[in-house]
């Protein structure tokens, strides 16, 4: 994937139509602790990429204290897997699952709620039965990208 916000820290997820300004708030609240920091739009609407070395914890604060308009859901990416070798990565990543109380699938390039689920199962990474995280997967084309959900803002417009 030729895109300098690979591998991506963190996936964002804005108003669909306004990436080009979502690509701009999020950099600006971010960039005074990480002047390095890169965010990318996808072929995906509504869906960017960030590069940086902002710590999760960091992130969070900042875009609370200034949440940008546009901002849906904030996630940090736990590790991503080639489509190709999905149910091999996921039993090799398997502890960084560990802790997941629910979980939601952007259902595209061929990616399914169902079919995740059965992934999960098969590499021994079910949901925990105490409360825990949002296990967020984003599919990117042939890669597919296991976050953990920081943030969610309803959509106020």
């Amino acid at each position: 994937m030729e895109n300098p916000c690979w591998p991506p820290t963190y996936v964002a997820t804005v108003a669909y139509g306004k990436e080009e300004f979502a690509e701009l708030e999020i950099g600006d609240a971010l960039y005074p602790l990480d002047p390095e920091i890169k965010v990318c739009r996808t072929t995906y609407g509504g869906l960017l990429l960030l590069k940086t070395s902002v710590t999760e914890e960091t992130a969070v604060k900042t875009l609370l204290a200034t949440p940008p308009s546009t901002l849906r859901r904030f996630m940090k990416v736990l590790f991503c897997c080639e489509f190709t070798e999905l149910l091999e990565c996921l039993r090799r990543n398997a502890k960084l699952l560990s802790g997941f109380s629910y979980m939601r699938v952007s259902e595209r390039s061929g990616v399914s709620y169902g079919r995740v689920v059965e992934l999960l199962n098969s590499a021994g990474c079910g949901p925990s039965p105490v409360g825990g995280y949002t296990l967020s997967v984003e599919p990117l084309g042939n890669v597919v990208c296991f976050t953990k959900q920081l943030l969610t803002f309803k959509n106020i417009s």
